[in-house]
Formats: C-alpha cells, sequence, structure tokens
C-alpha cells in the first residue's frame, strides 16, 4: 500500500512540475522548493482524510482531488503579473522597447527599398504600399500575440535576462556609481550611462563612409551621367551625413559627462533633419531630376521616371520626408531623458 501511495503522491507531483511556467522551471531550486511545500501539504491533508490517523492510498487521493488539478495550481504561479490591455504591466515596457526597435528598422528598410528600387527602375516594387502596409502590421501582430502569451504565463522582464547580462548591468550601475550619475526618482537606484561610446565611434564611422561617398562621389560612369541639381542635392545629403557622423563621434567621445554637450548635439541632428526635409519635397516636386539606372547589355543609361509612376514617387518622398520630421520626436525625447541626469 504504501509503495501505491508514494506512486500517486510522485505521479501528481510529476504533473505539477510539468504544468509550471517556463520561467520558473528555469530555477530549478524554486521548483523543488514548491514541490517540497505540496508534498508536505498532501501528506498532512492525507493524514487528516484518513480515519486512522494515517497515510492510506484512499485519503492521499482525496487530499489530491481537494488540492486540485496540476493545470490549476501552476496557473496561480503564472497569475503573477498585474493585468493590463491583455499584456501585463510588467511586461508593457519592455512590449513597447520591442516595437521602438522593430518599427524604426521596418521604416528604415523600407525607405531604403523605395530609395533602391527607384533608382534602379523597379518601380512596382518602389510603390507596393499594399506589401510595406502588410509587412508592417504583421510584425505589431507578431509581436502583440507574443507578449500577450508570455503574459498569460506570467513572464517577467527580468525572466529572459541571462547571468551574464545581470553581471553586465551590475557593471553598469557600480560605473555609474563611480561616474557620478544621478539616483533614479523611479528606482532609488544609479542611473545606467546613456551612452556606449563604442556604438557611437561605429555608427559614425559608417555615417562618416556613407558621407564621403556622396561628397566625392567617386564612380564619374554613374555620378557624371546625372543632372546637376541632383548632384547637388547628393551634395547636400553628405554634408548633412557629415555633420551627423562628426556629432556621433563627438559624443562618443564625450562618454557620459558633459550632459549639456549631448543635448547640443541633439539638438544639431534635429536641426539636420529639418534640413533634410524639404530636400524631399524638393525631390518629390521635381521628378525629372531624379536619375534611374538602366544596365544595358552594352551600356549604362540614365533614365527618367515614367509618367505613371509620378504620382506614386511624389507620396514615396513625401511621406519619407515626413517620418525623418517625425522622427524629431524621439530626438526631443532623449533631450528630456538627459535633463534629468544633470545634477544640481
Amino acid at each position: 500500500m504504501k509503495n501505491n501511495i508514494e506512486k500517486t503522491l510522485e505521479e501528481y507531483l510529476e504533473k505539477v512540475k510539468e504544468k509550471l511556467p517556463e520561467w520558473l522551471k528555469e530555477d530549478k531550486d524554486e521548483v523543488k522548493e514548491i514541490l517540497a511545500e505540496l508534498e508536505d501539504h498532501l501528506r498532512n491533508r492525507a493524514k487528516d482524510f484518513s480515519d486512522i490517523n494515517q497515510i492510506t492510498e484512499k485519503s492521499m487521493r482525496l487530499a489530491i482531488a481537494h488540492m486540485g488539478s496540476p493545470s490549476s495550481i501552476a496557473r496561480e504561479y503564472k497569475q503573477r503579473g498585474t493585468p493590463h490591455v491583455y499584456i501585463s504591466k510588467e511586461m508593457w515596457p519592455l512590449y513597447k522597447k520591442i516595437l521602438l526597435i522593430v518599427f524604426p528598422i521596418l521604416i528604415g528598410i523600407t525607405i531604403f527599398s523605395i530609395v533602391f528600387n527607384l533608382l534602379t527602375g523597379n518601380f512596382d516594387d518602389a510603390f507596393n504600399f499594399i506589401g510595406y502596409y502588410t509587412s508592417f502590421s504583421s510584425a505589431f501582430l507578431i509581436i502583440s500575440i507574443i507578449f500577450v502569451v508570455l503574459s498569460m504565463e506570467g513572464y517577467f522582464p527580468e525572466d529572459f535576462t541571462s547571468k551574464a547580462e545581470k553581471e553586465r548591468r551590475r557593471k553598469e550601475i557600480q560605473d555609474a556609481k563611480e561616474m557620478g550619475l544621478p539616483i533614479s526618482p523611479k528606482t532609488g537606484k544609479q542611473m545606467k550611462p546613456f551612452v556606449k561610446p563604442l556604438e557611437k565611434f561605429i555608427g559614425g564611422a559608417f555615417g562618416m563612409l556613407f558621407a564621403i561617398i556622396l561628397l566625392i562621389q567617386p564612380v564619374p560612369a554613374i555620378f557624371s551621367l546625372m543632372k546637376f541639381e541632383f548632384q547637388l542635392i547628393l551634395l547636400i545629403f553628405g554634408i548633412l551625413f557629415l555633420v551627423d557622423a562628426i556629432t556621433s563621434f563627438i559624443r562618443g567621445a564625450l562618454g557620459n559627462r558633459n550632459i549639456s554637450a549631448h543635448q547640443l548635439m541633439q539638438w544639431i541632428t534635429i536641426i539636420l533633419k529639418l534640413m533634410a526635409f524639404p530636400i524631399f519635397i524638393v525631390l518629390a516636386f521635381n521628378p525629372q531630376i531624379v536619375p534611374i539606372i538602366n544596365w544595358s547589355d552594352t551600356e549604362l543609361i540614365i533614365m527618367e521616371i515614367p509618367a505613371e509612376f509620378i504620382d506614386s514617387y511624389k507620396i514615396s518622398m513625401i511621406l519619407i520626408g515626413i517620418v525623418i520630421l517625425v522622427s524629431n520626436i524621439a530626438n526631443i525625447y532623449e533631450i528630456y531623458k538627459l535633463q534629468k541626469y544633470k545634477i544640481d
């Protein structure tokens, strides 16, 4: 009888373990503690249900029945988050962060795709607005579904953090203390460094390379065939990219010091974007100056945008300009966040 009792108990505990959320299973010590407490509770209840004051197979099954199904027990651990529009409040900041990472990347890819397809004469691909809409809506839907499921399973952002990442964050906080960065009013902890110099140097290097290409226009076989107005626009873009690259290098060199200088660099970036906006408007209403590269078998031919694609071209250029203009909101928000780092 004892073997049957232990077998019944072990089978139940094993089913509970299987139903526990994955984030909890990662902590084996915590799982052992939960199962040990559950086992003790079941043994005590089984003893209470027994007529002979000893655990019997019948009393153990009765105790298990009163405890509930493994799924119901596991559900309690999945409900640790605070409900908030299907996504828990704990996961909401990470959800927004992922969207703010994915959508700018999609916007950048879309802009590159439009410009590249325009220059190579692939107008059907360049003006495939249904495809662009499908990409954005699909990305939003997939990310939202993933976070709804994660919230239902009781995940917290820290459940995705590895030991190495936790150690890196601990070091960031330690570095912040050594740099004398202020205490966060929300968390009560030292605020993290707001700039990663290496990333700024790498971004500045790529920006500088692109700026040099636009400024020196190194392939005469292509650039010399373009109209003077378009070459001039490329030079202007080259100057804008050059200034932006320089600001990136300066921010990398400043590191996490001199908050006012970082804010100034952000204002310069805003001005650069404001200067870029009218250029896209000029391009939108002067399609005749935009070259279309046609690679034939014998020679390189520069064409103009066909008349049937002019309207779509104008819409694309205006939309790109608006996206660049609206992206200033992120820079203004960054300036606002940097204000919190100023120590009185």
